[in-house]
């Protein structure tokens, strides 16, 4: 009888441990069927944006109905951004999706994967998939500007009755990972590094009375203090660019690179002209310039060490755009193709006048009056 006792509290004890198993079983897939309905939007965007039916497309594409167009890339496909929708298109011309943003002055940027829209003088920001909103945030202040990395993390600048500037970094799902408030200078631009992990900042002030810019890097798992902070000298930036080299700097009176690592300068050059325009770095580093004397523009192509290197004084610039160490620039009906030594290697005819130009992968997408054409190239 005793071992039978035994053995009866030794079944016992099995079945309350199995009956806990259990218990614990079910609540973990319970857990796990909250969490994945409460990020389902999230965690199906990649899967929704693979498997989505976007119909036959064609070109040209007729613009929907509005005053204004932003055209863009979004990787390998475009889009339009409006005063009231974000449209998405894939390669081919066909619509994705067509999303009504909510904002009275929406400003975007983008990567290969992503759309940040944010209202200027307003409080809000919103992430976008080529299929759908990834997520949406208000902010307590007014938006100044905002600029997105090349994954999925984007910085804002806002505006603050405390400090001059305030610099946020928000990740993929919407999470703040990083904020830093500008005590007294200005906040002009901002870039991220290749990888995301660092922000470089370009900020105005006065000191002597007289206007100092300098550019601070931060790392943003270090939101203490500024890697380091380079005084760049006192005229406006222009724009503030990651490439290979560093950090390229363009400004009113001159260009710059800086070490990244270092903050140190590298390589500097002066202006004579007014600039006009700033092709991005891709194989080909550019600026074009107001020439009086031609009553037109001139584009001149800069080395490694900023030294002018060659000069080209093309038509009158309607657009332009960079692409595999190539310049685009789009003049009335007409199409030209630069090398890197802006050397005209081809010309396109165009079947209409069109007002913007984006180089994604082997076509040119053409902003028109009323439709998107694609040329071949």
């Amino acid at each position: 009888m005793d071992d039978r006792n035994d053995i009866n509290k030794f079944r016992k004890k099995i079945k309350r441990r199995s009956l806990h198993l259990r218990l614990g079983v079910l609540l973990l897939v319970g857990l796990t069927a909250i969490l994945i309905a409460v990020n389902w939007s999230r965690l199906i965007s990649p899967f929704k944006d693979a498997a989505l039916d976007v119909g036959s497309g064609g070109f040209p594409v007729a613009l929907p109905g509005s005053t204004e167009y932003v055209m863009d890339k979004l990787g390998d496909n475009f889009y339009l951004l409006t005063d009231t929708y974000l449209y998405t298109y894939n390669s081919g011309g066909a619509n994705i999706a067509s999303i009504q943003h909510g904002f009275q002055n929406p400003v975007s940027d983008s990567n290969s994967r992503r759309v940040m829209i944010y209202d200027r003088n307003g409080k809000g920001f919103k992430f976008f998939s080529r299929a759908a909103e990834v997520y949406s945030n208000l902010l307590d202040d007014t938006i100044v500007f905002g600029s997105i990395g090349s994954g999925e993390r984007c910085a804002v600048v806002t505006t603050s009755a405390r400090y001059s500037n305030y610099l946020y970094v928000f990740n993929g799902e919407g999470k703040q990972i990083f904020r830093w408030a500008s005590p007294e200078n200005k906040i002009m631009q901002v870039c991220f590094s290749d990888n995301d992990n660092s922000i470089f900042v370009s900020v105005i002030g006065e000191k002597g009375g007289e206007l100092r810019l300098s550019v601070m890097r931060f790392d943003l798992d270090n939101s203490e203090s500024a890697i380091w902070q380079t005084d760049t000298g006192s005229s406006i930036t222009y724009s503030l660019e990651y490439c290979s080299e560093g950090i390229y700097i363009v400004t009113e009176d001159g260009a710059l690179i800086l070490d990244s690592e270092s903050g140190e300068i590298t390589s500097r050059c002066s202006f004579t002209k007014s600039v006009y325009g700033i092709p991005e770095t891709d194989g080909l580093r550019a600026v074009i310039f107001n020439d009086s004397g031609f009553n037109g523009e001139t584009v001149v192509a800069y080395n490694e060490q900023l030294l002018p290197e060659f000069s080209l004084t093309p038509d009158r610039i309607t657009a332009f755009d960079v692409s595999g160490g190539n310049l685009y620039i789009l003049s009335g009906t007409k199409l030209k193709v630069y090398d890197s030594s802006l050397m005209g290697i081809k010309e396109y005819v165009l079947d209409d006048v069109y007002a913007g130009v984006k180089i994604i992968g082997s076509g040119a997408y053409l902003l028109g009056y009323n439709s998107v054409q694609r040329q071949a190239l």
